[in-house]
């Protein structure tokens, strides 16, 4: 428990004091009289980057006409992010562990092709002899391309 947020003012400290550095109210840590937040428990999704398929876990703070302010970690308890409603779903983890797998498994093709590019990246000869300003005779023997297509 390294950090906690006041549910009283949402200020964010670390733990240790026995009061509110923010607001001076008395902090109680246990039992059901407790008026700190110790973990970060997500009740919603939100995507907040337009063009990306990243969905974030946050907590819903407070609900306006057509926002609504989140915090995706304790931290952001005191400054929470205004994200539109539109752009706010219900939490689900297996969906958002469904898509972080897929956003993983894609990273991770993309890195796959950028290594096998980079072989033949390598293997370039420039054309031009810088010391001689001579044109190169023919380049080397090129390594052959396998590329596998598969639909899934």
């Amino acid at each position: 428990m390294s950090e906690i947020v006041c549910a009283s003012c949402h200020a964010c400290f670390s733990n240790g004091t026995s009061a509110c550095p923010s607001c001076q109210t008395a902090l109680i840590y246990t039992g059901d009289d407790a008026n700190v937040i110790t973990t970060f428990e997500p009740n919603c999704l939100v995507h907040r980057m337009r063009g990306s398929d990243r969905l974030e876990p946050a907590v819903l703070l407070k609900e306006g006409r057509t926002n609504v302010k989140v915090a995706t970690r304790l931290a952001e308890y005191a400054r929470p992010l205004t994200v539109p409603k539109s752009e706010t779903y219900t939490f689900t983890p297996d969906l958002l562990a469904h898509i972080q797998a897929l956003r993983n498994e894609r990273t991770a093709a993309v890195h796959r092709y950028d290594a096998r590019i980079a072989v033949y990246w390598r293997s370039l000869v420039p054309y031009y002899d810088y010391a001689t300003h001579e044109p190169h005779s023919a380049p080397p023997d090129m390594p052959s391309i396998s590329l596998t297509v598969t639909n899934e």
